[in-house]
């Protein structure tokens, strides 16, 4: 987006809130409100030139338009599941007469839980294999760490995200035969501590007619020294020991050992109340801003749990790219920059964390003093920390490569992901056959297809909002009943075949659409959003690559938080996210170790 030359962007007295309005400079002044806007509420203003590109030049008009009939078909799946679920027809019927073709899910995230909400289990048999038995709102684990809002507020059980799943299995996958179309699974030791039995849980294999490999991914610590020890922020049960750790972390420096004044033990107070964030994406500027909100709460003079830490407390984000959140546009980058420091993080960008041990060691790029740009030198330093969160890259987990074993040298991407094809398909070996395997979310190499010739393809990123639209995709392939065998897939025509059921009704409404032949997966970018602490937020909303608008700021929260308790996945996930953010606000947030 450019801006005109003649136009001046910032005022003096310019407020961190920031709206970006895209238009010509006469519309703006003829507009009496927007001028109105500009005087009172400092917008900022992003000019085209009139010989610009066109604002809706690139705008996915006809994606658009095929994601609201597919939201019209999901209506229609989930009024047909109406009567199942309340016990009017027995969707199981006979196991001798039920001619549903297995569909073995394995994991419970973004991608699988879309798949689970909309695939029609009249025409599947759905069976979800994943160690965690429940979908979790990932972006608000950070949230969860300091206690703004529960864990369970942000959960939703497997088995509840649809009531006719034949079969959930808490285990983990652990082989695949891609030739005979099995699948491995040790099934999760759930009476650890409990029972006296010591005996392995049992590994059993299961048939399937498609597998649906959806497990996510890793945190990837290259191989740093001391970073298998540090904590992570991908789970519950990440976000659960690091509430308790950094309640462990306040009770150890309040301990007598460094009560007083003294230059060593004022130094060794503030070592164990330094916490240093690895990777400057929008899971570490939340965290540093969640973190800087709890120390806010449990440092406040008089009704601060801690208030005698309040000088001792640091917040260290270590960032080894020369912006924050790169996902972002640069304007939103500079103002995430900005609202962290000033809320007190200390940023230090270009910089790498070499060890992570309670003097952690960094490594920084040197600028040039004359010319200002980054040279080879690095300066090194150390850190003394109290903990340490890696939130910096990620990596395959171990089952996508004993998957890769049982597919063509072609299929493995050079990151270790499984290249697929605009169906989700990955190259299948002679002898193996093509639509029974599919490969979603951070564990798919995708490519995104512009519509932009000049753009050129490019991978889709491994975010939550790609996983979810693939999972939904998969799903509305197998609703309606597409042969997967064939490229494109399309419409097998009949009303019953030995490999499943055909709905006619669908193949007409298949026809009417124009989609007797699949089309491949278009991903829909509707923007990012990052909360930065201190009721502030970036928000950036576009429809593809159109951007519309952007926020940073108070404005840019509310919004934030509007979309995100919207995006819940049940109402009783609203009901209590809301009640939890409320509590917050009013009592602050409880660090409680439990």
């Amino acid at each position: 987006m450019e801006q005109n030359e003649n136009e001046e962007t910032t005022t003096d007295m310019e407020a961190n809130d920031k709206y970006v309005f895209i238009g010509t400079h006469d519309q703006m002044m003829q507009d009496e409100v927007l001028k109105r806007m500009s005087s009172e509420l400092f917008v900022r203003r992003e000019f085209r030139k009139p010989d610009d590109k066109g604002l809706f030049e690139g705008f996915p008009l006809d994606l658009l338009v095929e994601r609201t009939w597919d939201t019209v078909e999901d209506i229609l799946v989930h009024i047909r599941r109406i009567p199942c679920e309340r016990g009017w027809i027995n969707v199981e019927g006979q196991e001798s007469e039920d001619r549903r073709k297995t569909v073995v899910i394995l994991g419970s995230g973004w991608a699988a839980h879309a798949l689970m909400k909309i695939a029609d289990c009249t025409k599947v048999k759905l069976v979800v294999i994943s160690p965690s038995n429940h979908f979790v709102f990932t972006p608000m684990l950070a949230a969860a760490s300091v206690g703004t809002v529960e864990y369970r507020s942000m959960t939703e059980a497997v088995r509840a995200s649809n009531p006719l799943i034949h079969e959930y299995i808490e285990g983990k996958a652990t082989d695949v035969n891609v030739y005979n179309k099995t699948i491995t699974v040790q099934l999760n030791n759930l009476l650890s501590g409990v029972s006296p039995d010591t005996e392995a849980p049992p590994t059993i294999t299961m048939e399937y007619d498609h597998l649906v490999t959806a497990v996510g991914s890793q945190v990837s610590d290259r191989g740093v020294p001391g970073a298998d020890k540090t904590l992570r922020l991908k789970s519950t049960d990440d976000a659960r020991k690091l509430r308790t750790a950094v309640g462990e972390c306040f009770e150890y420096a309040s301990r007598p050992d460094v009560a007083g004044s003294s230059a060593e033990q004022i130094k060794e107070r503030s070592r164990r109340v330094t916490f240093l964030i690895v990777g400057g994406g929008p899971t570490g500027i939340e965290l540093a801003g969640e973190l800087t909100d709890l120390f806010g709460d449990v440092t406040r003079a008089h009704k601060g749990t801690y208030p005698k830490l309040k000088d001792s407390v640091r917040v260290v984000l270590a960032h080894g790219g020369p912006e924050l959140v790169p996902q972002f546009e640069p304007a939103l980058r500079e103002e995430a920059l900005k609202a962290l420091e000033n809320k007190g993080v200390e940023v230090l960008l270009n910089t790498r964390v070499t060890e992570v041990s309670d003097d952690a060691k960094l490594s920084t790029k040197v600028k040039d003093p004359v010319t200002g740009e980054l040279t080879e030198h690095r300066e090194e330093q150390s850190l003394p920390v109290g903990l340490t969160v890696w939130c910096a890259g990620t990596a395959p987990v171990p089952f996508v490569e004993t998957m890769l074993k049982q597919l063509p040298e072609e299929a493995r991407f050079r990151d270790g992901r499984v290249r697929v094809d605009p169906w989700m398909r990955p190259p299948m070996p002679d002898g193996a056959e093509v639509g029974s395997l599919f490969v979603l979310g951070d564990a798919a190499a995708a490519e995104h297809r512009s519509e932009n010739e000049n753009d050129g393809d490019s991978l889709l990123p491994s975010t939550a909002q790609v996983a979810g639209q693939q999972g939904a995709f998969i799903a509305r392939l197998l609703d309606r009943d597409y042969d997967l065998t064939h490229t494109p897939p399309h419409v097998q025509i009949g009303n019953m075949t030995e490999d499943g059921i055909n709905d006619p009704s669908m193949t007409q409404w298949l026809k009417f659409r124009g989609l007797e032949q699949a089309p491949p997966f278009g991903f829909l970018n509707l923007g990012m959003l990052a909360y930065l602490g201190g009721g502030e937020a970036l928000s950036q909303v576009q429809v593809g690559d159109v951007n519309l608008l952007s926020w940073a700021g108070s404005v840019g929260f509310l919004l934030w938080r509007s979309v995100y308790l919207v995006k819940q996945v049940a109402t009783k996930n609203r009901v209590l996210v809301t009640f939890d953010w409320i509590k917050s606000a009013i009592f602050g947030r409880d660090i409680t170790r439990l």
